[in-house]
């Protein structure tokens, strides 16, 4: 089983926490970590410690942050050569890459896969609006 440790500046973990459940309930298996403004990056390493501790019945994590390079993902990266557990980090999270990783680690058993899942559902959940206007076709037989 996999489980997920949701990160990032200010209250972005527990906002995606509100909007997933909204959505698609309460997901087992699933951390929130904020990192606020009072938090150092010690405190926040605590916090990850804690959340693994939390998913202890998982046999790896997937941790899901909001920007890569900045302290939730960097502080998660050194964790990741400092704990036993597989855990592999994305930095770039969005609502819909987390909406379908929470089912899908329910089926999917492998870390990479979900990862690779991860990546490519959050790039296809990004999108602009393009309004195209369409040319109204005469059809002789009537139909």
């Amino acid at each position: 089983m996999i489980g997920i440790i949701i990160s990032g500046h200010g209250n972005f973990a527990t906002g995606l926490r509100s909007s997933l459940n909204l959505i698609a309930g309460n997901p087992a298996n699933v951390e929130y970590v904020d990192f606020v403004e009072t938090d150092s990056t010690e405190t926040l390493k605590e916090k990850y410690m804690s959340s693994l501790n939390n998913l202890s019945n998982c046999n790896s994590v997937l941790a899901l942050t909001d920007l890569t390079g900045g302290s939730p993902f960097k502080t998660l990266v050194e964790l990741k050569a400092e704990v036993a557990t597989p855990l592999e980090v994305i930095g770039g999270t969005n609502l819909a890459m987390i909406l379908e990783i929470s089912m899908a680690k329910d089926f999917i058993d492998d870390l990479s896969a979900l990862a690779a899942t991860a990546l490519e559902v959050g790039k296809n959940g990004i999108i602009k609006f393009e309004l195209i206007e369409h040319e109204e076709e005469e059809c002789e037989d009537g139909i």
